[in-house]
């Protein structure tokens, strides 16, 4: 009560003063709406016809706080922790139902409320993320493949031969090749995660796609030979075999910053897509899923993959074509091919009776 009355004393001592001779407050007086008075302890209430305080809780009418003074803000604090960090109404609610006249209170609450760390963990906006520029082989002209980010998912497993007792089942991966410039996409399926079978998936790629200037990839233990220690099988790309393999063709293999997994979404985000499209084929299909049958299945997801569009779909009937890693790569749409439908030789020759029938009407009009 002393802390209160000190509070109220510094900002009200006019009309406090006023109060005490049995004097109405000062005409411009915040407090004038109030219709305040002093009760036997000396603290400042709100008045009234009606006393609006809280009478279970023995007072007489609301004790006013000064709204700028530190009081007010510890209040504040003490009752939005007490109704465990509700909004402004459950917290503005606390503090009267306590028995306390806030000036400015919404103000105030807002203010609290606003600064409080649990509150902001608990319903805050996400920020905005500020994007950083895009690296120099992402916006560099250079034909498909010549800077490739790699990482490998898997695995799966597959009949590799049959037994007396049943099917004997191994385990195969895939080693996805994305370029960072088209976007286009070739996966390699290997049967073990160790340097010579990832040597001879980068001798395939290298041999169909052309030299590569830039391989990227993470810093995982798939590629870091971090791991011989523990004596686990995995890729090392710092072995002697693959760094000779990279001294030959003028390649660069480069690591992202460790703990860096964003600067690696390139390749994780067509990751999910490649299991998504191999999820459904291989529900859809009813064969034994063998090693042939499994890489059949690569190079159909493959095709999928680079046959997305780049950009949003044009709307505009001036631009129906559609530009996608594949026609980078290969120079061809699907309209190129035509439809495939059922013809037999009924249409066959009526075919070729109507190409007659022109032929023979352009001879007569010459």
């Amino acid at each position: 009560m002393i802390v209160i009355k000190s509070a109220q004393y510094e900002v009200y001592r006019q009309d406090i003063e006023r109060l005490q001779d049995h004097k109405s407050v000062v005409k411009g007086s915040p407090l004038r709406n109030l219709d305040p008075y002093l009760d036997d302890g000396g603290l400042l209430r709100v008045g009234g016809r009606i006393l609006t305080g809280d009478l279970l809780a023995g007072s007489n009418g609301p004790i006013i706080i000064p709204k700028k003074s530190h009081v007010a803000s510890l209040l504040v604090k003490y009752y939005h922790q007490k109704c465990r960090h509700q909004g402004r109404h459950i917290t503005e609610g606390g503090v009267r139902s306590a028995g306390y006249w806030i000036m400015g209170a919404k103000r105030l609450v807002s203010s609290v409320l606003n600064s409080c760390i649990t509150c902001r963990k608990l319903r805050r906006k996400p920020e905005i993320q500020k994007m950083g520029n895009l690296p120099d082989f992402r916006c560099k002209p250079s034909p498909p493949f010549t800077y490739v980010g790699v990482d490998t998912f898997g695995p799966w497993e597959v009949s590799a031969r049959k037994t007396r007792g049943g099917v004997a089942n191994s385990k195969r991966w895939a080693i996805l090749f994305t370029c960072l410039a088209s976007r286009a996409v070739h996966i390699e399926l290997v049967d073990e995660m160790t340097s010579s079978a990832f040597i001879n998936s980068l001798r395939r790629f290298v041999a169909i796609r052309g030299k590569v200037t830039e391989f990227h990839s993470d810093r995982g233990t798939n590629f870091v030979g971090s791991t011989d220690a523990l004596n686990i099988n995995t890729i090392n790309v710092e072995s002697q075999p693959v760094r000779k393999f990279m001294v030959e063709n003028g390649s660069t293999w480069i690591f992202n910053p460790p703990y860096a997994s964003h600067m690696g979404g390139i390749w994780e985000r067509i990751i999910g897509t490649a299991r998504r499209i191999l999820n459904a084929i291989i529900m859809e299909s009813k064969k034994l899923l063998t090693h042939d049958v499994l890489n059949t299945f690569m190079y159909e997801t493959c095709a999928i993959i680079n046959s997305r569009p780049l950009a949003n779909v044009s709307i505009d009937p001036t631009e129906p074509s559609v530009l996608s890693p594949s026609v980078l790569l290969t120079q061809k749409t699907e309209v190129d091919y035509g439809p495939f439908e059922a013809v037999d030789l009924k249409d066959m020759y009526r075919t070729s009776w109507k190409h007659t029938q022109v032929l023979a009407n352009q001879f007569w009009k010459r």
